[in-house]
């Protein structure tokens, strides 16, 4: 009997499975080299203009965005406090800015006050001179702060192609109404039009930096990367192809799946952007069986109004056509693969 444990939630659910039945285990690669965290991190802010920034910042603020690891999002957290304090910057100064899909524990102990991003109620203004198709009001604590640093891991999305990143900013950081008008009723956009806004969003704010890493299957870092949005994009986009890309040489009959844990399993809604990696996996008309917590549920009445709406895929893809939503493109994409295979969740 092969055992294996899936991320569930906050903790991890095991999977055993005969050996004679297992035709293969999927993970992310491994790098042939460990990484010295502290001299990774150390290199890439002393090659940059964080220096001259810091000495001319009065305020800092620091936004937290999703991490497999939580102690490697600390570490390099800390090592980043320390720099910002070493160029001339006060403690009282920096502010810690958590988003919903920030874990809490890690940057508790850190210097600097800890703010934790509601869209509901947080105050936020629009940082101006944005270029975009409707009015984006971002967390004011961020936006009005001298020098802007958005830390996070750089992962694959099935639909987005990366997420970690400029997501920080735009919905992350967003308000609830700018987060709706973002996701629904976009004319004409797709998935990948949405994370071109979000770049182009996280790019055209001054003063913005990011530090931001790619993870391996030990949840190591595979690479660290700092700079603008882009420069870190352009740095780990194909670190994270070559860990997170497997090649599959048969479909199975039944794929075993986790979802990622929270906060990526914390609803169906959520839990069905991993979906994709398994189909390819699989053989149409076979059973994927997905290990997601869903502790909030379905996640949200639009995506529920689009489910329960008995309509035909077909239907709702068309709709899509016509104005986009990307609730409604998830419930669509479930309907669709509830025709070629059986899903059950656990």
């Amino acid at each position: 009997m092969v055992e294996v444990w899936l991320p569930y939630g906050s903790s991890e659910i095991p999977v055993r499975v005969p050996e004679e039945r297992l035709q293969g285990i999927l993970l992310p690669g491994t790098r042939n080299t460990e990484l010295d965290i502290s001299v990774e991190v150390n290199r890439a802010l002393k090659s940059s203009n964080l220096t001259d920034l810091a000495k001319k910042a009065g305020q800092v603020c620091i936004a937290f965005g999703i991490s497999s690891n939580k102690q490697l999002l600390a570490d390099v957290a800390k090592l980043l406090i320390d720099e910002v304090i070493a160029n001339g910057v006060s403690p009282n100064s920096i502010t810690l800015l958590r988003t919903v899909d920030s874990p809490d524990q890690e940057i508790v102990g850190l210097p600097g006050m800890i703010v934790a991003h509601d869209p509901n109620t947080s105050p936020a203004t629009s940082p101006g001179g944005l270029q975009t198709q409707f009015p984006v009001a971002l967390n004011s604590t961020f936006v009005d702060a001298d020098l802007k640093i958005v830390l996070g891991e750089l992962k694959p999305h099935h639909f987005f192609g990366l997420s970690g990143l400029p997501d920080i900013v735009l919905p992350g950081l967003a308000s609830a109404d700018t987060v709706r008008m973002h996701f629904s009723d976009r004319k004409g956009k797709s998935p990948l039009d949405l994370y071109a806004e979000r770049v182009k969003v996280a790019n055209s704010i001054p003063n913005l930096l990011s530090l931001s890493y790619v993870s391996d299957a030990n949840l190591s870092p595979a690479r660290i990367a700092f700079g603008t949005v882009s420069d870190c994009l352009d740095a780990l986009s194909g670190v994270v192809q070559e860990v997170y890309s497997r090649s599959i040489r048969k479909a199975a009959d039944i794929v075993v799946m986790g979802a990622g844990g929270a906060p990526l399993d914390m609803s169906l809604n959520r839990a069905i952007e991993s979906l994709p990696a398994a189909l390819a996996a699989s053989k149409r008309d076979g059973a994927l069986i997905v290990a997601a917590e869903c502790t909030s549920g379905h996640g949200g009445g639009e995506f529920y109004d689009w489910c329960v709406a008995h309509k035909e895929p077909r239907y709702l893809e068309m709709r899509l056509r016509h104005a986009f939503n990307y609730e409604g493109f998830k419930a669509a994409f479930l309907q669709r693969t509830l025709q070629t295979r059986r899903i059950y969740l656990v």
